[in-house]
């Protein structure tokens, strides 16, 4: 059974990540309160998933796929709860990026209901390009 749970710092060691430093932007995200979460089954974490409000109306939400393990039930309980936070934010715009080569996430993001917007050049700190999805509701 897949559950669904607010994340704490203690999950932050299980993400997958290519450096330390996307570490040290989420946990200060965790400690101000940002809805954050952690995805998981009976086999451990899934994946972790939240946002950081830009400003009213508007937030950029992050993912960290850590399973390779993925099903449509997954993606529905996440578009689940982002529909729940776009209510109960009052946003009207969902923001995302995602490494251009990751082609995983670029669908991921698009089977969660976002539409490519462009590519921000030199975006990453090693200097990757990056795609930007985005909902508007």
């Amino acid at each position: 059974m897949v559950i669904v749970r607010k994340m704490t710092i203690d999950d932050l060691p299980s993400l997958r990540l290519s450096s330390e430093f996307p570490r040290e932007l989420i946990k200060p995200v965790i400690e101000a309160g940002s809805p954050s979460f952690v995805m998981e089954d009976e086999d451990g974490p899934l994946c972790a998933f939240g946002c950081t409000i830009l400003w009213k109306g508007v937030c950029d939400v992050w993912f960290n796929l850590i399973s390779r393990k993925k099903t449509i039930s997954q993606i529905r309980t996440i578009k689940r709860v982002i529909d729940e936070h776009i209510i109960i934010l009052k946003l009207w715009r969902v923001q995302a990026d995602s490494r251009c080569n990751s082609l995983a996430n670029n669908r991921f993001l698009q089977a969660l209901g976002f539409e490519f917007e462009g590519v921000k050049r030199k975006y990453y700190p090693d200097g990757e390009d990056s795609n930007m999805y985005a909902r508007i509701i």
